[in-house]
């Protein structure tokens, strides 16, 4: 039973649950949005983006012990979305026929509005407690933590060479794929300034603003899908996405960022010490 427990964790199960019953709700009475469809296409983005958050609040860790539970927890967020997407793409099926999103109504203005404002809300609240409630001025400590003009410049750019070069045709699609390739570079630079800055002395300076890019341009990359996805609805472009696709792809932008700053030592190693 105790080995059960361990794979529960409330604060999750809330993060990723919340913010798409809202979506849910909101969308079903402004457009008939179909839940299984929302829950195929938004479980695995909201459990990366919450894993993701918590993870960048670990470079504030500084024992060595709390690594390890923590990273447990970001892995459960993770799973948790997964599982929603794979119930919400398996309810797809049912009487054999996939659902299709062809002819969707268009959302209002009221209910992506709604949708977008509770979940900054929620995200404003899960970044305070990533940072630490005890922790002396912590607004400064989230600005601090979460903002990286790095990070957010690359989104910038990205973004913006995203619509100079595509039409109006397919915008939604071309940001959603300019929100990934940000985050995809962020990666490669946040690793590139961290190697530089190693010197096999425990981690420095250099080596924390490597991982606060990596993370933090993997969260903003998040970020703009999930809302770009969200607002697809205003516009009934949402099928052009190919949303799970798409979850593909962040899936293994984040295992990748999990394998190069948290994969454990091998069970070789661990018996070698």
């Amino acid at each position: 039973m105790e080995t059960f427990y361990s794979f529960i964790d409330l604060s999750s199960l809330v993060l990723v649950f919340a913010p798409l019953f809202i979506i849910c709700v909101s969308l079903w009475f402004s457009c008939q949005a179909k839940w299984n469809v929302l829950f195929r296409d938004l479980g695995v983005p909201l459990g990366l983006c919450w894993s993701v958050l918590g993870a960048t609040g670990m470079v504030l860790i500084t024992e060595a012990k709390a690594i390890g539970p923590a990273t447990a927890v970001m892995l459960l967020t993770i799973t948790y979305g997964g599982l929603v997407s794979a119930l919400g793409y398996f309810s797809t099926f049912k009487r054999s026929e996939p659902s299709s999103q062809n002819n969707q109504q268009k959302a209002s203005w009221q209910a992506i509005s709604l949708i977008l404002i509770s979940s900054l809300g929620i995200l404003l609240f899960f970044a305070s407690a990533a940072a630490g409630p005890s922790q002396d001025r912590l607004v400064a400590t989230v600005a601090d933590l979460f903002i990286n003009p790095m990070a957010l410049s690359v989104l910038g750019t990205t973004v913006i060479a995203a619509i100079l070069l595509s039409d109006s045709d397919h915008r939604i699609e071309v940001l959603c794929q300019a929100s990934l390739l940000s985050a995809m570079i962020s990666l490669v630079f946040g690793l590139v300034l961290l190697y530089k800055s190693f010197s096999g002395e425990g981690i420095n300076e250099g080596m924390y603003e490597g991982l606060k890019i990596a993370m933090n341009g993997l969260l903003y990359g998040l970020l703009s899908y999930i809302c770009l996805y969200i607002v697809s609805y205003k516009f009934g472009t949402t099928e052009k996405i190919d949303a799970p696709l798409m979850n593909w792809h962040w899936m293994e932008v984040t295992g990748f960022l999990i394998f190069m700053f948290f994969a454990p030592e091998t069970l070789r190693e661990s018996l070698l010490h």
